[in-house]
């Protein structure tokens, strides 16, 4: 996947199925936390999250919908302060088993090729701060494990009947 975040071009390749693993089990805790006010983070979602072509969550064959990171932007920036918070709570070492897999499949464009953002623990890039980070982050993470992370209910779901 490629995007732009405030002038420079990145490219993230999805994380391996081990790496997944280890995210979703640091991450969804923090997702509870922070998905807890669910009617606020939805009303920010665009009617266009989706790609052209890929709106149906249920298509055809079972392919997944491709969700368009640039639409939902306006969530993820009004989303990212409150996940820095919960972030804070989180040990070192967790922090780091969430946020190192998701830098280490970034690369940016520079010059005529592609480098990688994230080497042996340590940022290549000084003018990448806390925010941008968090961005990178959260836009793998969506597109890693966008599939395993349950969507976001459309219609409200009807009641149990009573047993």
């Amino acid at each position: 996947m490629e995007f732009q975040i405030k002038g420079h071009s990145y490219r993230a390749e999805k994380l391996s199925v081990f790496d997944q693993l280890k995210v979703s089990r640091k991450l969804l805790p923090v997702l509870a936390s922070v998905l807890s006010d669910l009617g606020s983070i939805r009303a920010l979602l665009p009617a266009e999250m989706f790609l052209a072509g890929t709106d149906n969550p249920e298509q055809e064959g079972g392919a997944q919908p491709r969700i368009n990171l640039d639409a939902i932007s306006p969530a993820l920036e009004k989303m990212l302060p409150r996940i820095a918070d919960v972030l804070s709570g989180l040990s070192e070492e967790d922090t780091n088993a969430i946020i190192h897999p998701c830098l280490a499949v970034v690369s940016r464009q520079h010059m005529k090729g592609w480098t990688p953002i994230f080497t042996s623990g340590q940022l290549m890039f000084d003018d990448i701060d806390l925010f941008i980070m968090l961005g990178l982050v959260a836009r793998v993470v969506a597109d890693s494990l966008g599939n395993f992370l349950p969507a976001l209910p459309t219609i409200p779901t009807a009641d149990l009947p009573a047993a």
